[in-house]
């Protein structure tokens, strides 16, 4: 009897192992998938040109913008033919960075996994995802990828509530932007300059009160 509990109780563990692995393997082939026609049409409306969003610019870990509203950045947003939205920042420089670079990089639209739809919850989220994105110091010149880069782009972007956020990892002096989650407001763009001036003020300020350099 005690045998047949042995064997019954390792049945059904190799049951629980043997639907993990089915349950993982289901879920990646869904962040594989890109989202309905629907979503991405949207997807295609909202991130199109060139769109203000704050984001904490951090070297080695240590935030550099030091505010909490972070740094008003431009990014550009633009979509290739084969379906790839390109994501694109111009003359990027962070801290006492001895250079001023420019990213570019092609990203796959998907859908949510499902431990991301736990984390994102509601309708009208989306995934984007790019790797091996290039970083250059040519500006508009530079292609969208360069194999073995290792820098890449993870966001995520609602297309009902326009809300996003997403992290450049540049594999550059660790240095990574960080667009923490936000609305987007297409009309900053027309301020862009007076809210890039008063975080310059800010910054100076939040500096003296730190006694940094």
């Amino acid at each position: 009897m005690m045998a047949n509990k042995q064997i019954l109780g390792l049945i059904i563990c190799l049951f629980v192992v043997a639907s993990g692995f089915i349950s993982c393997e289901s879920d990646e082939k869904i962040t594989q998938e890109p989202p309905s026609d629907e979503y991405l049409e949207k997807a295609k409306e909202i991130l199109n040109g060139d769109i203000v969003l704050s984001t904490k610019a951090t070297l080695n870990g240590v935030d550099k913008t030091l505010l909490e509203t972070g740094c008003p950045t431009m990014f550009n947003f633009s979509w290739r033919n084969d379906g790839k939205m390109v994501l694109t920042l111009k003359d990027f420089t962070v801290g006492k960075m001895p250079m001023v670079i420019t990213f570019r990089c092609a990203t796959t639209v998907m859908q949510l996994n499902s431990w991301e739809k736990d984390e994102y919850t509601g309708a009208g989220w989306i995934k984007f995802q790019g790797k091996d994105g290039n970083v250059t110091t040519v500006g508009e010149n530079a292609a969208d990828n360069m194999e073995g880069s290792g820098a890449r782009v993870d966001g995520y972007l609602n297309v009902n509530t326009q809300q996003i956020e997403f992290i450049v990892d540049y594999n550059v002096m660790i240095v990574r932007s960080e667009c923490f989650l936000q609305t987007i407001d297409k009309t900053r763009i027309n301020r862009f300059e007076e809210e890039f001036e008063q975080f310059e003020k800010d910054l100076q300020k939040k500096k003296e009160e730190l006694g940094i350099g």
